[in-house]
């Protein structure tokens, strides 16, 4: 069975998550989840099983950068690989710099999404070194 291709919406969908996570408004975040999602970070794995959840993380990972004079990220060596016609990975590497023009950090992300209802949406957010990214 061939896969329908969409790795133009999947881009987009990713795309558009990132300018509004860039406004640090955990609202605007939200539809871009779906919902029960994990997010991974080094320190451990989140299980958000409700949009409050989702909220709730957003909230203090928003409040955090705007405490650091968090300004704009810039995303590189963004790849899409569709795994099926419901499921794909997205990773990258982003640099995240401060208002004052600085580099805050470097890391990497790999995201599963997941089509529903027409649109993809983030199923798993994995933070881990920027050197590696999937291809």
């Amino acid at each position: 069975m061939a896969i329908a291709r969409e790795e133009e919406a999947i881009t987009q969908a990713f795309t558009n998550y990132i300018q509004a996570f860039q406004t640090l408004d955990p609202h605007a975040t939200i539809p871009y989840f779906h919902v029960p999602c994990m997010f991974i970070p080094p320190q451990g794995v989140h299980v958000l099983a409700t949009a409050a959840d989702v909220q709730a993380l957003l909230i203090q990972v928003m409040e955090g950068l705007k405490a650091r004079g968090y300004a704009r990220s810039e995303l590189l060596n963004i790849h899409v690989n569709q795994m099926s016609d419901n499921t794909a990975l997205v990773t990258v590497s982003r640099v995240r710099y401060a208002t004052d023009g600085r580099e805050l950090e470097r890391f990497g992300e790999t995201y599963t999404l997941r089509r529903i209802e027409g649109g993809w949406k983030i199923a798993v957010a994995m933070i881990h070194d920027p050197d590696i990214v999937l291809r």
